[in-house]
């Protein structure tokens, strides 16, 4: 787990100490040891290429793995965040090739796949990454992100477009990527706050990529990568969640490491091939999008190959990049429409079998490292299973964590002790007051990078940990997107048979008037507009609407909003029709809160919040071989008395007093301390300055009744305006 920096300006000499600067901006994420990689796209001496690295030593700890790594020919040079967990794997394959491996990193694995099948490489790949490569003979950078968006993946693009079709004439072309996005404000100065991306924010809780919270910077979608050739820069995708269902609608989980073992005959059929053919074109693809070269971020527009115009990424969603996943690596064919639907099957004894099997294989692939391994383990079901199947794997010492409230119905040491003592782990406790919080505020605005309503909890558990003596840490965090925790799985399939009898939407819109002042704003916004794209979602998920928004005066008299309301909707990412056609109805809902609760707040928290402790936080439920394996049986399992059944039934042996406790989520008491604490104070106080530029006085009058989501998300609304 590391940090990445880079730089690339086309015909423009970099200035190196600046590079230098921005690299240890992000010393945290990586303090064991730190790199730099110069380089020129012509004859210059000057270097106009920095790739920069800060590194935190997880696999292979000697200076072998150092970033960034070049091939031995000095064609190749990586910079890369992240665990491939089944890296060793594909070592060995690499190993019988007679190729000779200078590591035993995954760095290397990575540099090595490059090399020899280009973009085509990331389907090899099993864990979290976002990484670039330089090639110095092509003089481009390729950059990828992983399939969920575990790690980070911010870039600046900048063409120039102050001088029109003569930027790109004359060459001055920047483009900068980095883990975090205060390397590159710290590295470019001047970055403006991006209206749209705080107003996504005031309606789902945090900023979707690919908008950040800086007009000029985008985060790369996850499943997509991106390549940088001259003043070219082209973005396409390769995976999505409906290709989940494309594998297992054919029954081919049980070919789950299917890219590993075909890589052997595509090794073979490659030896034949003189050297100088190994590195790929990724810049070939009919499929591609490629950025306006007239354009940058800022001020254009990316455009279709056609030339068909779609909105920026500082603006809202980037176009649908339509390009199939690649399937000479699975040496299976593209199943039809109606094959993809076969990927809803009957949970029985079998069925139970395999997600026990992938379970177990995830959580060991997930044991990889070089360093101690511990696990956050709150009491709830998804922390407990981790922490029992870390056990089943053969796993002798195990060290967990926990925070615990004192006195707060928050506190739920009871539960964590009695997982504790039963998996027979070196537990560690740490009491949490409010005066913690408001000690380290500050440093946790800091940390935070944009703004968000949650992944405080991640700071300091992840602070803990540090303390503990722990570098690498596993998280429950995503069994409730996969295993059907959340409400949602039940109310959304249930709003919707309700608003699809007859005339109910004709009377939901009638009656919305009438109980304006008695129901949520939410409620009152999903009854006017019912058949608005994935409205239920909206209402389980959504935090100010638009009436809200309009009325408290965010730019409810500008003709831009009025203009672009309807598209800002979109910020909750809303599917293709493609993916929806794949989906059962419980499928869906789980694809919405992985790619975009899941996308967007927890991981992205988690990533920044941990790493802001030099911990690297993994997520053994996050693996798309384990939702390939689950989600073919969510529907048939799917008790909604009996939340997340598929994960009890599958680790055997969580305490009854655990499966069967209330649901609280691992959370902080912010709700007591806001209401009655001296974070009320701090609150007020902030809703009362910002009210100087917005009618928030039913916000403010309403602090008691008010969510403190809400709440919340105005008080860090205003650090921003």
């Amino acid at each position: 787990m590391c940090g990445i920096f880079g730089v690339i300006n086309i015909k423009k000499p970099i200035d190196v100490s600046r590079v230098l600067a921005a690299r240890d901006f992000l010393t945290h994420r990586g303090p064991d040891d730190a790199g730099l990689y110069l380089s020129s796209t012509n004859a210059s001496i000057q270097p106009n290429v920095a790739l920069a690295h800060r590194r935190l030593s997880i696999i292979d700890l000697s200076p072998a793995a150092h970033q960034p790594m070049v091939t031995e020919d000095g064609r190749y040079t990586i910079v890369y965040n992240g665990e491939i967990y089944n890296f060793g794997e594909l070592r060995q394959k690499i190993k019988d090739q007679r190729k000779k491996l200078n590591s035993k990193s995954d760095t290397e694995v990575i540099l090595y796949l490059y090399s020899k099948y280009g973009k085509d490489c990331l389907h090899f790949l099993r864990g979290m990454f976002a990484f670039a490569i330089w090639d110095d003979k092509e003089k481009t950078l390729f950059a990828a992100r992983d399939r969920f968006g575990i790690k980070p993946f911010y870039y600046l693009y900048d063409a120039n477009p102050s001088d029109g079709e003569a930027g790109l004439s004359t060459g001055m072309v920047e483009f900068i990527f980095s883990s975090e996005l205060k390397a590159i404000k710290h590295y470019k100065g001047n970055l403006t706050i991006n209206n749209d991306a705080l107003d996504a924010f005031l309606r789902t809780g945090s900023v979707p990529a690919p908008m950040t919270i800086y007009n000029e910077v985008a985060s790369l979608i996850p499943g997509h990568y991106i390549t940088i050739n001259n003043s070219k820069c082209t973005i396409d995708k390769y995976w999505e969640f409906s290709d989940l269902f494309r594998k297992s609608a054919v029954g081919s989980w049980q070919l789950a490491n299917e890219e590993s073992k075909t890589m052997d005959s595509r090794m073979s059929a490659d030896k034949a091939v003189k050297s100088e053919n190994d590195g790929q074109d990724i810049n070939r693809s009919e499929e591609n999008v490629v950025l306006s070269e007239a354009r940058n971020l800022r001020d254009g527009n990316i455009s279709q190959s056609n030339n068909q115009s779609v909105p920026s990424p500082e603006g809202l969603a980037l176009p649908e990049m339509m390009n199939d996943v690649t399937q000479s690596l699975r040496g299976t064919t593209r199943p039809s429409a109606k094959q993809e639907r076969l990927g809803n099957l009957p949970y029985n004894e079998e069925a139970k079998k395999k997600i026990r099997e992938a379970l177990l294989d995830t959580i060991k692939a997930h044991l990889v490292s070089d360093v101690e391994v511990g696990a956050f383990l709150s009491g709830g079901i998804d922390s407990t299973a981790i922490v029992s199947l870390m056990r089943q794997c053969g796993k002798e010492k195990i060290k967990t964590l926990s925070i615990v409230f004192p006195d707060s119905r928050f506190d739920e040491s009871k539960y964590s002790r009695l997982a504790a003592k039963k998996y027979n782990t070196e537990h560690v406790e740490i009491p949490f007051y409010e005066k913690d919080l408001l000690d380290d505020f500050e440093n946790i605005m800091a940390v935070m990078d944009q703004p968000t309503i949650d992944g405080i909890n991640t700071y300091f558990v992840s602070k803990a940990a540090k303390q503990a003596g722990l570098k690498v840490v596993l998280s429950g965090l995503g069994g409730d997107e996969l295993f059907g925790g959340y409400p949602s799985f039940n109310l959304i399939p249930k709003y919707r048979r309700i608003k699809n009898l007859p005339f109910a939407k004709m009377f939901m819109k009638f009656a919305a008037p009438l109980l304006r002042n008695k129901l949520p704003a939410k409620a009152i916004h999903y009854m006017k507009n019912p058949n608005e794209p994935d409205a239920e979602y909206k209402l389980m998920r959504g935090l100010f609407t638009d009436d809200e928004l309009q009325s408290m005066g965010w730019k409810s008299n500008s003709l831009q909003y009025l203009e672009i309301s309807s598209q800002r909707s979109n910020v909750f990412a809303i599917p293709t029709s493609r993916e929806k056609q794949s989906l059962s109805k419980l499928q869906y809902v789980s694809m919405m809160e992985s790619c975009y609760y899941m996308r967007n707040q927890l991981l992205r928290d988690s990533d920044v919040f941990s790493m802001a402790h030099s911990i690297e936080l993994r997520v053994p439920f996050v693996d798309h071989l384990l939702y390939e394996a689950v989600l073919p049986y969510l529907d048939s399992a799917y008790d909604k008395n009996f939340p997340k059944k598929m994960l009890v039934d599958a680790v055997g042996d969580i305490p009854d007093e655990i499966v069967h406790r209330p649901k609280m989520g691992f959370t902080f008491p912010f709700e007591d301390w806001i209401r009655n604490g001296q974070l009320k104070d701090l609150m007020t106080d902030s809703i009362k300055n910002l009210n100087s530029n917005f009618n928030l006085y039913p916000f403010f009058f309403n602090l008691d009744k008010t969510h403190w989501s809400r709440l919340w998300a105005l008080f860090i609304l205003n650090r921003y305006i």
